[in-house]
């Protein structure tokens, strides 16, 4: 039953609410959906190495009782019969939980992560695990058990890290939704190098709840979608969490609220470099060109200067190398030749840094606050690129050179700052190409909390034809 679509595979290039739909009005059923998507997966699979596995027989079966409720007229949740990938490193009990890992080759999650529990709620069919590098740890998608991720625009280059395999599943049909975490940018990343939607929440709006402690002062669990309105029904069905209470601020209705702005309330302050990042002129390019345009929309765009301090960079990197030695320790203590040789350096790296060097990283937190709350005061988000330099080669160099002579910042990526600042939301917004042909994606960062105007303004430019739509349905 393909319902109004002129060919089967045409509804794998809807998004999730476009799906639901017409799931709910019976024009599609979830069995053909399914299926369709399925099939879409194994192709995907083979070119790309997107998944670690593909839930056929759990996603039919799933589907076949999405079927029968349909028809029965039962309550449904809003993603009812809608596919979505889940990220190999997010425990699915039943699964295996390997996070890229032989240390755990052969361990089977006994629960769901709360963000998993949220997606079942809602009705979401859990299609296939999406491939991670070793405990997340890099911005590129290759890990020792399962190998490499390739991009679906150029099979050359990555499809970035460490939600590579979700960005790639979405980019090329095979669900409209994928789960992904972000530490460093491990959402905003791949959608930018793969020309979809990644939202990082802020701190505390879908509760981190996948390490022992009250709260991580680095970890989201967020979307990476097709549509802003798909990310806004992500967040409507994962915020907050199940009864984790804990710092968890009041629920808001973000697909409802989505197109309640007018662009020209919005005040935007736009920053290339972010006062340190050495930006490729090609990437500047397209970003600006995307600002002028929404300027030429309606919006009230204006220039802002964060200068943030280069060694922020350092910062994360030592919270980082520290949370891998916390999160894995103990658990790879003994097997640490069958790491990757950069995860055994990061965890021998966290072990080394004493308590008053963790501590001093939040002077340098309160000096970014400071120059970030100042552009607050007159804008009501920001924006800068999400990539300094354009989509790496599998096979080359990825640049990360701190403290350079010409003190800029020499990097890939712009969005660890973000993770250190963890209240403040941020999504990559895809805007543009590169010289090369990649995909361009912008970072639109909001106030502590406000989620919904940093999606409110992504709505904006979906609606003024600024963002850039090149990449979904890659052939294959």
């Amino acid at each position: 039953m393909s319902g109004t679509y002129g060919k089967p595979l045409e509804m794998l290039s809807c998004d999730a609410v476009a799906l639901a739909e017409d799931l709910r009005n019976g024009r599609i059923s979830p069995l053909t959906l399914v299926q369709q998507a399925l099939e879409r997966s194994g192709q995907v699979q083979v070119a790309f190495n997107a998944f670690t596995a593909i839930r056929r027989k759990e996603a039919l079966l799933a589907a076949e009782a999405a079927e029968m409720a349909l028809k029965r007229g039962d309550p449904v949740g809003p993603l009812c019969g809608v596919p979505v990938a889940v990220k190999e490193t997010t425990a699915v009990a039943g699964d295996l939980w390997t996070e890229g890992s032989w240390i755990f080759a052969n361990r089977v999650a006994g629960h769901d992560a709360t963000v998993v529990s949220s997606l079942k709620q809602a009705g979401a069919i859990l299609l296939a695990r999406t491939a991670s590098p070793e405990f997340a740890w890099a911005g590129t998608t290759q890990s020792p058990l399962w190998g490499v991720t390739r991009n679906p625009l150029d099979p050359a280059r990555t499809p970035g890290g460490s939600s590579g395999g979700a960005g790639v599943a979405v980019a090329t049909g095979c669900v409209p939704i994928a789960e992904g975490s972000d530490m460093g940018g491990s959402i905003r990343i791949p959608a930018s190098c793969c020309g979809v939607y990644g939202f990082k929440p802020s701190q505390g709006r879908i509760p981190f709840t996948a390490v022992p402690v009250l709260k991580d002062p680095l970890s989201h669990w967020g979307p990476l979608a097709r549509s802003v309105r798909d990310v806004a029904l992500f967040m409507d069905v994962a915020q907050g969490g199940g009864d984790w209470g804990y710092d968890t601020p009041p629920p808001v209705a973000f697909r409802e609220q989505l197109a309640l702005r007018d662009i020209g309330t919005i005040r935007v302050g736009v920053s290339v470099d972010l006062g340190c990042y050495a930006v490729a002129p090609d990437i500047e390019a397209a970003f600006e060109t995307a600002v002028e345009a929404f300027a030429r929309a309606g919006a009230e765009v204006r220039e802002v200067f964060p200068d943030l301090p280069p060694e922020m960079v350092n910062v994360w990197d030592r919270e980082w190398d520290v949370w891998q030695a916390f999160v894995h320790g103990e658990e790879v203590r003994g097997r640490e030749q069958e790491l990757d040789p950069s995860v055994r350096r990061i965890i021998a790296a966290g072990k080394r840094v004493s308590a008053v060097q963790y501590r001093e990283g939040e002077i340098v937190r309160l000096e970014m606050w400071k120059n970030i709350r100042d552009i607050f005061r007159s804008c009501d988000v920001f924006v800068c690129p999400t990539l300094a330099l354009d989509v790496p080669f599998i096979d080359g160099p990825y640049p990360a050179e701190n403290g350079v002579p010409d003190g800029r910042l020499h990097e890939v990526t712009m969005t660890g700052p973000f993770n250190l600042l963890a209240r403040l939301p941020v999504l990559s917004v895809p805007v543009g190409q590169s010289a090369s042909g990649m995909p361009v994606g912008m970072q639109i960062v909001g106030r502590p909390g406000d989620d919904l105007t940093v999606l409110q303004v992504a709505h904006m430019m979906e609606q003024a034809g600024v963002v850039w739509r090149g990449a979904c349905d890659q052939k294959i």
